[in-house]
């Protein structure tokens, strides 16, 4: 089953490469995408794959889909559901590769979920980068090619950090390989000073991907100028991975360089919730507001796993699953209003609520979803976050609870300019198609807002991995308490 959900993709890839007809694209978007999502569901249980690849340098092709790894994987797969059928509607230019390589990235982004090899992990994060960048810039807006440059350059620096550091970290530990269970024996017993470099190798990846400021500035860009259809910027909320990675990877991996360097982390995560929901509230750009809206709830991640606390790392994992639906609903929102105005900005909206109550109707609940409303997807993940960082820094926990109440103003003001006052221009209510786009979306936000123990659950067991890693590591010091910056165990 784990295996399935990178094949599955990647088949019907090149299915979609070998076919021009309209309508097999989009009977082979919809049959891929409701494959993964079945097998997504099969994925709790299953025992995953292990196998020697590379013998020499310790790589092996790992997947299991334990811990948080099943819980992404669902809520990518049921989003990609829709994403994939629009896509095939809506773009016409290039249409097979475009489908081609957003079915790649959902391959290469159910690999990053599931990867326990560190190397697997490294290589799934690349191929998911060069399939973004190419959406970016071949189907985008008119300032396609200075947002992928801005991209790549943020990417690229941080990927070749988190390089450095996965090259260093077997030969400074001595693990048997780069499997996850190997690394843990041997990196929580490296000095502190070692932890520590290795570990901000891995910050600069991770926090550009999270993202976080002041490594944020390409996300409104990207967004602003991918295709306007909107699915290139829906997968591109599945790939905020960054936060999963700091998850799954380097506070587990290196958990005394976590505890020196999560603190001023922690500062930047509840700066970076609060003052992107402040520049939300200015937006005048449809996605742009939305990618302000976006680094906003990662702040609020990054306040939860920062916190290094288990409630924290529970409500962070799980509130990027939820925002996996509550911001790819709303830039699926997006693409349906641009069909019908031609146009992002907000100024050329008003009133669409009298001629399309249910389009409004939807937006609403999936707003509502956006900003954390109680019994919707996103507020346990928020709630338990800050709950989280409370328990580390209570007065900065705080101030990351005043992008809540921000989040309420950019999306009251987001409403109102969308579908109160005057309408400009009568339009049409939701079409047979956009219905079957939002439906799985408003299932997913029910029930991960309504049931959420059983997710909760999953993501615990790996949670309280974590926890054991930085409550039981003790690495060695100098006689006198001093770390040694630099030093070799």
């Amino acid at each position: 089953m784990t295996l399935a959900m990178l094949l599955i993709p990647l088949v019907a890839a090149a299915l979609m490469l070998l076919t021009r007809s309209v309508g097999w694209h989009s009977a082979l978007a919809f049959m891929s995408g409701v494959a993964t999502f079945v097998v997504s569901l099969l994925l709790p249980g299953d025992p995953g794959i292990s196998l020697l690849w590379i013998p020499i340098f310790g790589v092996y092709f790992e997947l299991n889909p334990l811990g948080a790894a099943s819980v992404m994987c669902v809520s990518a797969s049921l989003v990609m559901v829709p994403t994939l059928l629009y896509a095939a509607q809506k773009v016409t230019d290039r249409r097979a590769a475009f489908m081609a390589l957003l079915l790649t990235m959902q391959a290469s982004l159910n690999g990053i979920f599931l990867a326990k090899d560190l190397v697997m992990f490294y290589l799934f994060w690349e191929v998911t980068l060069i399939a973004s960048v190419l959406l970016l810039g071949i189907w985008g807006r008119e300032k396609r090619r200075q947002a992928a440059l801005k991209y790549l350059l943020y990417m690229v620096t941080g990927s070749f950090f988190m390089l450095v550091s996965i090259l260093a970290i077997k030969p400074l530990s001595g693990a048997a390989s780069y499997r996850v269970a190997d690394l843990l024996a041997a990196t929580t017993q490296l000095d502190v000073a070692t932890q520590t470099w290795l570990f901000l190798g891995f910050v600069l990846a991770f926090c550009a991907k999270l993202p976080m400021w002041p490594l944020h500035s390409w996300l409104p860009d990207v967004h602003e100028n991918n295709h306007p259809s909107g699915v290139a910027d829906v997968a591109g909320s599945l790939y905020k991975a960054g936060g999963l990675g700091f998850f799954a990877w380097a506070i587990p991996l290196m958990p005394e360089g976590a505890k020196v360097v999560a603190p001023i982390l922690m500062y930047l995560a509840a700066f970076t919730a609060v003052y992107c929901a402040v520049i939300a509230t200015a937006q005048t750009d449809l996605k742009r507001l939305l990618a302000y809206a976006s680094l906003s709830h990662m702040g609020i991640v990054g306040v939860g796993v920062f916190g290094l606390h288990i409630v924290g790392l529970q409500g962070a994992i799980f509130l990027l699953a939820a925002q996996m639906l509550t911001t790819g609903g709303m830039f699926l929102i997006s693409g349906i209003l641009y069909e019908r105005k031609r146009t992002f900005h907000l100024d050329k909206y008003g009133g669409l609520a009298k001629s399309a109550p249910a389009l409004a109707a939807v937006s609403l609940f999936i707003l509502f979803a956006s900003i954390g409303v109680p019994g919707l997807a996103n507020f346990p993940g928020e709630f338990m976050s800050l709950m989280g960082g409370f328990q580390s820094n209570p007065w900065l926990a705080s101030f990351a609870t005043l992008a809540v109440i921000a989040a309420g103003v950019y999306g009251v003001n987001l409403y109102q300019r969308l579908y109160q006052g005057e309408q400009t221009e009568a339009t049409w209510d939701l079409k047979p198609l956009e219905v079957l786009l939002v439906v799985p979306v408003i299932a997913g936000i029910l029930w991960l807002g309504l049931a959420p123990n059983p997710q909760l659950e999953r993501i615990a067991d790996q949670a309280r991995l974590v926890e054991r890693s930085l409550t039981m590591s003790q690495p060695p010091t100098e006689p006198d308490g001093q770390i040694t910056l630099g030093e070799q165990p």
